[in-house]
C-alpha cells in the first residue's frame, strides 16, 4: 500500500424489529407468525436491485456483461471467478453467477466528486449476507460484508433468536479523502440499515398473512 494511501474500517449494525405484534395474544396467531427469519433476511440481501437501490443517492444501476475471457470463465466457475475479482479468502460464493458486476450512478455532491459519480460494484451472495466491493473514482474501493446474525446472549437480547444487521466496512483510498468517504458511510448508514429492515418486516407480515 502507498505511503499516500490511507485505510479505515467501520462497523454498523442494528437490531431488526420482529413484526410480530405483542397484543396479539387473544389471537389464534402463533407468536412466531410473521417474525423476520434470518432465511429470509438474508435472501432479501440476495436481492440486488432492491439492495442498491437503498443507497440514498442513488440514480441508476445496470448489469455488466463480461468481455474478457477470465469474467465469461468467472460466470460459472466459482474458483475462476475467486481469481479473476481477487475475493478476499473468508468470502464463498453461494449464487450463480458468482460475481455480479454493476455500473451504479450515485448524486453526491460534495467538495470532491461531480454531482454524478459512476462506481463499479462487485455483488457476492454469501451463506450470511452479501459481499460488495465497490470501485469509485480517484482509487477509492470500499469492501463491506453485510451479514445478519443471532445476537448473542450478554448483548443485551430482549428475545430468544433476536438477530442483527451488520455492515463491516473497509475504506481504501488516499489520505486526503479517507475523511470525506468516512463521513459519507457515517451519514447514509442509518438510513440504508432502515429501508432494509422495514422491507424485512413487510416482507414476513406479507408471509403470514
Amino acid at each position: 500500500m502507498s505511503f499516500f494511501t490511507g485505510k479505515t474500517k467501520l462497523v454498523n449494525s442494528s437490531i431488526i424489529p420482529s413484526s410480530s405484534s405483542s397484543s396479539s395474544s387473544s389471537s389464534s396467531t402463533p407468536p412466531a407468525a410473521g417474525k423476520v427469519t434470518k432465511e429470509a433476511a438474508v435472501a432479501l440481501l440476495h436481492d440486488h436491485d432492491f439492495f442498491l437501490k437503498t443507497d440514498p443517492h442513488h440514480v441508476s444501476h445496470r448489469t455488466l456483461t463480461p468481455t474478457t475471457e477470465d469474467e465469461k470463465q468467472s460466470t460459472a466457475d466459482a474458483a475462476a471467478a475467486r481469481r479473476t475479482y481477487q475475493l478476499p479468502r473468508d468470502v464463498e460464493p453461494v449464487s450463480s453467477p458468482p460475481v455480479q458486476v454493476y455500473e451504479v450512478v450515485d448524486h453526491v455532491p460534495n467538495p470532491v466528486w461531480s454531482s454524478s459519480v459512476v462506481s463499479k460494484e462487485e455483488l457476492v451472495d454469501v451463506k450470511d449476507g452479501l459481499f460488495v466491493r465497490i470501485r469509485s473514482p480517484l482509487s477509492v474501493v470500499m469492501e463491506t460484508r453485510w451479514y445478519v446474525r443471532e445476537r448473542e446472549r450478554g448483548e443485551d437480547v430482549e428475545g430468544e433468536g433476536e438477530l442483527e444487521l451488520v455492515e463491516d466496512c473497509e475504506i481504501t483510498c488516499s489520505k486526503l479523502l479517507v475523511g470525506i468517504v468516512k463521513g459519507q458511510v457515517d451519514n447514509n448508514w442509518k438510513g440504508i440499515h432502515e429501508r432494509i429492515m422495514a422491507r424485512m418486516v413487510e416482507d414476513a407480515k406479507k408471509s403470514a398473512a
